[in-house]
């Protein structure tokens, strides 16, 4: 199951505040284990000051029983409110993204949840470097919380299914989306954009004239349904409301336009690793599509996707 094992990280001083809550209540319904995650930075410069002054030597020990205090206050809080979940507690000392994804490997973590919710941001959705970092690098999903806690009854899980070799990875995407709708009781909706990037060349070299492209693009669209509905075929007898949308245009500008458009609670996309499996939703793409759909959303990588941190 995928929200049996969670990791959360908290920052030093962060406020562990509503927006935990939406994991929270879903591992509550689990009665998953949820560990709670500081990294403490290991800063270099601290060694060289030791030199001088020795009251720095025992600083990071201070702040980790300090941290790891506060850890525990949290604990003892959030345990009064879901008394299902088992909670831990973890102090790690590193480069944050990097401890995170080690931290997931090593605690067998099933996926990570991440409070990227901020007042002070140029965009409502703007995520920061640590979370991109960790999206890029995770063999673990990542779900990042970017709204304000409110029911979740909206659920968008983008496909590319131009290639049918993509096929599993969709099959995954999917499964994922299943398992969260049928806890929370929300819809899905399974979207694929795409676009006919051939139009230009195709009037220029075959002739092709305004009736013949439409006529093409139709069929194109047509065939790309098909395949929608025969990835959702193992979910037929499924009570989730399941539906089906196609979108046509640059998947930049569509795919956000879409999810805002309709208030989309959460969304869940493919690898934004920069290499793997060309074809989805990844890289420079991605990412801003990420800065651009104001939601939260869950990134998830192909099974055999190997993160570099661990190698």
């Amino acid at each position: 199951m995928s929200f049996n094992q969670l990791l959360v990280p908290i920052a030093p001083e962060q406020p562990l505040d509503d927006c935990f809550h939406q994991a929270f209540k879903l591992a509550n319904q689990m009665s998953a284990q949820v560990t709670l995650l500081t990294v403490i930075e290991d800063l270099a410069e601290l060694k060289e000051i030791s030199r001088f002054s020795c009251t720095t030597l025992d600083l990071l020990d201070k702040s980790t029983k300090i941290y790891h205090g506060i850890l525990k206050e949290w604990v003892q809080s959030l345990k009064q409110e879901y008394s299902n979940i088992k909670f831990r507690t973890k102090i790690r000392i590193g480069i944050p993204f990097i401890e995170i994804i080690k931290e997931a490997h090593d605690s067998h973590a099933t996926m990570v949840i991440l409070d990227t919710h901020r007042e002070a941001k140029e965009q409502a959705c703007q995520r920061g470097s640590t979370t991109l970092h960790i999206m890029r690098k995770s063999q673990v999903p990542i779900w990042s919380i970017s709204t304000a806690p409110k029911p979740l009854t909206e659920v968008v899980a983008a496909v590319d299914i131009s290639n049918q070799d993509y096929r599993e990875f969709n099959e995954q995407i999917l499964a994922l989306a299943v398992e969260f709708c049928s806890i929370t009781g929300a819809r899905l909706t399974v979207c694929h954009a795409w676009r006919l990037d051939s139009e230009g060349f195709l009037r220029k070299w075959s002739g092709y004239n305004d009736l013949e492209i439409a006529l093409l693009s139709k069929k194109m669209r047509e065939e790309r349904f098909g395949r929608l509905k025969s990835l959702l075929m193992p979910y037929e007898n499924t009570p989730i409301d399941i539906s089906i949308k196609v979108l046509e245009g640059e998947t930049r500008q569509i795919l956000p336009n879409y999810v805002n458009d309709q208030g989309a609670d959460l969304v869940i996309l493919g690898s934004l690793s920069r290499t793997g499996i060309a074809g989805f939703l990844m890289g420079n793409t991605a990412e801003f599509l990420l800065n651009d759909i104001s939601s939260s959303v869950i990134t998830l990588k192909p099974d055999n996707f190997k993160s570099p941190v661990l190698e």
